[in-house]
């Protein structure tokens, strides 16, 4: 897979969970995705995502590259402020 879709990491963070109404679900993320990038940037665990996923992203859309099934698909996510 990593060789197939030319990925600079063999690994991601599987989303086991979508919060109805949230920006992922808004965005289109699914149940048992695999993120491997965000704006073209390599993701390999869920703390490298939350940094690349930081303060300077919020209300701003950002493209999430998914493998879902034996698809490299893209995702336009707007992340807001989380409350709390």
């Amino acid at each position: 897979m990593q060789r197939f879709f030319a990925l600079a990491s063999a690994s991601g963070v599987h989303v086991m969970e979508i919060v109805k109404g949230s920006p992922a679900a808004l965005g289109g993320l699914r149940v048992g995705d695999r993120i491997v990038e965000v704006d073209g940037i390599a993701v390999d665990s869920v703390d490298g995502l939350q940094r690349t996923l930081d303060a300077s992203r919020i209300d701003k859309t950002v493209k999430i590259a998914v493998l879902r099934g034996t698809q490299k698909i893209d995702v336009d996510v707007t992340p807001v402020e989380q409350a709390g």
